[in-house]
Parts: structure tokens; C-alpha cells; sequence
């Protein structure tokens, strides 16, 4: 019999998810929610409409946020993306700063990341995206929630590159620069035979997930996948070194931690770090790195770079 652990419990502390919603309670006040139960207050997770519904409902719920998506966009899980939010504040927390500015890069149709970002912490955030339903869709979600004085939405023109159009476009930058960058890069390699059909995980450890998969090719595929889009992201990086105090990416195959690290070190990059964000049955990781002179060690025994090299 394959044992899985609880890795509810695993959530970064401050994760509001950590205690499991009551749904029902919940069912009750959301009706558009509610309309997604199947009898006894169970979820079904194959379904996108219902994720979609829940998505809403938890952003609606826990941070007064109302964001639509676009069709067959990305579905976010709030979650995830929470724990990725509450690691950044744990790496800017040292700093002390009157003001906080960051990068969302690839922000998706519903902006979820900046949302979060300036809703619950007021940061100031440039959410960056290239597709332009999700360009409309993400402003109409800033503005929709009266965040237009926190976050922007650029239209990136060329999808080639991450950070120079901004930068040499833009009319105003931060006096102080950008403190970090997040990225969830796109997972699949769009030059593979079957670019959806890889196995990345080990089923004898952890079990498949119960979500069903949303979002665009545009979204989930690009050339090489995760580990070149995290690549180029280094690449721009030493190019910036100057405009963002640190630089991170999500990573979706453990794997490909390794990869990254080396690449870093390759590239002299050395000042490095890494962590884990548990969400039921999926666990993402994540890198850090900067140029700069400060420490980006959260948690020792989860942001060891050597944790994944074994």
C-alpha cells in the first residue's frame, strides 16, 4: 500500500487554506458556488465550471476580491499561489520597506498573483502579459476591483523577451526599483511529440492530482518548457541585475530543480534558494536568487540549494 502524507499541514503557517473551508457554510452564502455541489457538499475537481466557481468564491470569501476569467484561461489554485505570496513577504520581510514593487510575469487572465499582492499587502505590481484576451480580462479584473493605483497591466509586444520591453518603454520606474519578480511559467514543452503526455510525477509517492487541467496552449506550453522560460529568465536577469532586488520562478516538476540550480551556478550566480509550497496532494517548488548583498534564507532546511541535488 502506497502511504501519501498530509501536506495540508506542510502549508506555509500563515496560509489561510491551512483550515479546510467549510463548504457548506460557504454553499449557503455563495449561490453561483452552491450551484456547483453534488449532493452531501462534495466537490467534483474534474470539472472546470466548478474550479472556476471556487476559485471565485474562496478569492471572493477570504480577500474580497471579484475576478472573472477568460474562457478556457487558466484556473488558478488560490492556494498555491498564496503560498507563493506569503514566501516573498517572508524573503522581504528583513528588508523592512516603507513601499514594495514587483513583477508579475505572465499574469494570466484573472491577475491573480498583483491581485493578491496589492489587495492584502498593498504592494505595487507591473503584471506583465502577452495574450490579449487576458490583457483585457486582467485589467478589467484591476479595475473591477478598484486596484488601479497598485497594479498595472502591461501588453508585452514581443514574447521573446520578458523584462526589455518594459524597461525600455516605460515613461516611469520605481525610484528604488523592483523588489522581486514571480513567475508560473509555462510547464509543458511545445516542441515534444506530445507535449501533455509526459508522466512527471512518481505515483509510488505521491498520487495524481485530483484537479482537472485548465488553461490555453499559449499557457502551458512553450519551447523547451518550464526549464528554458526559467532559463531565459536568468539570462534577462544579468541584464537587470540592477532593477529587481530579487528574482524568483516558480518550478512544477521537482526534477527540474536541479537544472536550474546548475544553471545558476553556471551562469556565477551564487547567491541562491529554494523552498517548497504544499497544497493537498501537489507540491510546487521554487528558486530565488539576487545579485545583490542580502539573505534570501527563509527556512534553512527547505531553502538549502543541495536539498535537490540528492
Amino acid at each position: 500500500m502506497v502511504k501519501h502524507s498530509n501536506k495540508k499541514s506542510a502549508m506555509h503557517p500563515r496560509n489561510v487554506l491551512r483550515t479546510a473551508p467549510d463548504y457548506t457554510k460557504l454553499a449557503i452564502k455563495h449561490r453561483d458556488f452552491r450551484q456547483e455541489l453534488n449532493g452531501r457538499v462534495s466537490l467534483n475537481f474534474r470539472n472546470e465550471r466548478t474550479l472556476r466557481e471556487l476559485t471565485k468564491m474562496l478569492l471572493l470569501e477570504y480577500f474580497g476580491l471579484h475576478v472573472e476569467f477568460a474562457p478556457g484561461s487558466l484556473v488558478p489554485t488560490l492556494a498555491l499561489r498564496l503560498n507563493y505570496i506569503l514566501w516573498l513577504e517572508d524573503l522581504l520581510a528583513p528588508l523592512k520597506l516603507d513601499a514594495v514593487h514587483g513583477i508579475d510575469i505572465g499574469c494570466g487572465s484573472s491577475c491573480i498573483y498583483s491581485l493578491l499582492a496589492a489587495k492584502k499587502n498593498q504592494w505595487h505590481m507591473l503584471a506583465l502579459e502577452s495574450k490579449q484576451t487576458n490583457i483585457e480580462y486582467a485589467r478589467e479584473n484591476v479595475k473591477r476591483n478598484n486596484l488601479e493605483h497598485l497594479v498595472e497591466v502591461y501588453a508585452q509586444p514581443d514574447k521573446n523577451n520578458i523584462f526589455k520591453s518594459y524597461f525600455e518603454t516605460a515613461s516611469r520606474l520605481p525610484k528604488e526599483g523592483f523588489h522581486f519578480c514571480l513567475c508560473n511559467p509555462p510547464f509543458f514543452d511545445s516542441n515534444a511529440e506530445n507535449p501533455f503526455g509526459g508522466n512527471t510525477r512518481n505515483p509510488q509517492r505521491r498520487p495524481a492530482p485530483n484537479n482537472v487541467r485548465t488553461g490555453s496552449a499559449e499557457e502551458l506550453t512553450c519551447a523547451g518548457g518550464e526549464v528554458q522560460f526559467v532559463q531565459r529568465i536568468v539570462e534577462e536577469s544579468e541584464l537587470h541585475q540592477e532593477r529587481v532586488l530579487i528574482f524568483t520562478s516558480m518550478l512544477g516538476v521537482k526534477a527540474n530543480v536541479p537544472k536550474i540550480l546548475d544553471y545558476l551556478q553556471k551562469r556565477q550566480i551564487s547567491n541562491v534558494s529554494t523552498t517548497e509550497f504544499h497544497q493537498g496532494h501537489t507540491t510546487r517548488w521554487a528558486v530565488a536568487w539576487s545579485f545583490q548583498q542580502l539573505s534570501l534564507k527563509v527556512d534553512a532546511a527547505l531553502s538549502s540549494p543541495d536539498l535537490y541535488r540528492t
